[in-house]
């Protein structure tokens, strides 16, 4: 088991008179800063009039503020050497820096003139809306990608967590810059924002800046309603096809919500089944027999649901042998204890990850922002490790036997479907 050699300075959490939340973790040993900030907003949060305004505005917040142009803000942390960049996801939307130290302030005030003094016009929002509609199509051409979002529309039918981020060219076409600032002033108000500052840097001044650039008092403006829990799961199957060379498939069952204790136990499953070419899948379907080249397995946490698969590549013809290994491999770790080897590797592989990802402020960033989001709590990196110690082969298996053992199970695919039909590979 590894241990900690070295000591991290605590992380310090506060909340603005304002409801915005800081979090600070002081990393002196580095040269470096990390900024995240978290609007709790993403694509299941919209209804369907606003499929993908979450994103489109992610977009939007880099063409330019009242003091910097679009250059600008593409030039002024890449000239100290940084950069800037921002992602959506489904529950929530982040835009994130990495700077020296020294530009700690400077992060703060782009990312802040970015959300405060954000300039929409007609415009912008049509050249956005047209590099969408390029990143759409980019997308459906690359099935190793859309499988997943067809997977989410087959597991979560009637559900927004079901509907792509990107949104649809149909539902892009009438949105406007109006729309756009309600949307906006509705979702981005402080007690909906996450500010986490990791790196070398005092949490006193790092309090002090937040207050400067993030501490203003919330608008009275309308607040927005989080997205609707999930009330039940779809299990159906969507097929697609199409003149590939391959045929993508993405196999599925219910997973666990975020903040399910048992979520580290699901990575450790999901790590021996699939997660890497030392587990039971990459050996035995790619290494062993040859059947396809891309293959793996993956956990997805959210706030009341989660999602727990395999996805994989393969020739048509290869398929039904493929999948009856995938099948047999899910039954073997929902029946059967994994030996001690496996255990060994797994632990030894999750500490060594945690351990290394020390070394980097951006994870120390994104690891706050996540567990402030879902558990609004940090157990900190030395609770964690002494967690993974405590995971048994005996939790792995319970696992495995409530996720996949005559579990309903959700299918996705896309290619040239095979004539055979979909074999039969519940647990």
């Amino acid at each position: 088991m590894q241990t900690l050699k070295y000591r991290i300075e605590p992380i310090q959490r506060e909340v603005f008179s304002n409801g915005l939340t800081l979090l600070v973790q002081p990393l002196p040993g580095l040269v470096s800063v990390s900024v995240g900030l978290s609007v709790k907003t993403g694509s299941r949060d919209e209804t369907r009039q606003e499929m993908g305004w979450s994103h489109l505005i992610e977009h939007m917040l880099f063409q330019g503020t009242r003091r910097r142009s679009m250059r600008e803000l593409a030039r002024v942390l890449t000239a100290v050497g940084g950069y800037l960049d921002a992602c959506t996801g489904r529950e929530n939307t982040t835009y994130y820096a990495k700077v020296p130290a020294s530009y700690l302030s400077l992060a703060l005030d782009v990312i802040s003139d970015m959300l405060t003094n954000y300039r929409f016009n007609s415009s912008s929002l049509e050249k956005e809306k047209r590099i969408i509609l390029e990143e759409i199509r980019m997308y459906e051409d690359a099935p190793d990608e859309l499988i997943h979002d067809r997977f989410a529309q087959a597991l979560w039918p009637n559900h927004p967590l079901g509907r792509p981020i990107l949104g649809t060219r149909a539902g892009l076409k009438n949105v406007t810059c109006r729309d756009l600032r309600k949307y906006l002033q509705r979702h981005y108000q402080p007690p909906n924002l996450i500010l986490a500052i990791a790196g070398n840097v005092r949490p006193a001044e790092a309090s002090k800046l937040a207050k400067r650039y993030f501490g203003k008092p919330a608008q009275q403006e309308e607040r927005a309603e989080p997205g609707p829990p999930v009330a039940a799961l779809a299990f159906k199957s969507r097929k697609e096809h199409r003149r590939l060379e391959q045929l993508h498939i993405c196999i599925g069952f219910k997973g666990l919500p975020y903040e399910d204790k048992r979520r580290l136990t699901a990575a450790a499953l999901s790590n021996i089944l699939g997660a890497g070419t030392n587990s039971r899948l990459f050996h035995e379907v790619r290494e062993r027999r040859a059947l396809a080249y891309s293959i793996y397995s993956f956990m997805d946490f959210f706030r009341d649901t989660g999602a727990a698969g395999v996805y994989l590549a393969c020739h048509p013809r290869k398929f039904k042998h493929a999948m009856q290994i995938v099948h047999d491999e899910l039954r073997s770790i929902s029946t059967r204890l994994i030996t001690d080897q496996e255990w060994h590797d797994v632990r030894e592989q999750m500490q060594g990850g945690l351990l290394l990802s020390l070394e980097s402020s951006s994870s120390h960033m994104w690891q706050m922002l996540q567990e402030e989001d879902y558990l609004q709590k940090h157990a900190g990196i030395p609770a964690v490790l002494r967690a993974l110690g405590r995971i048994s082969k005996q939790d792995i298996l319970d696992l495995a036997r409530d996720l996949f053992l005559e579990a309903p199970m959700t299918s996705a695919m896309i290619g040239p479907l095979p004539k055979t039909p979909f074999p039969d590979i519940s647990i």
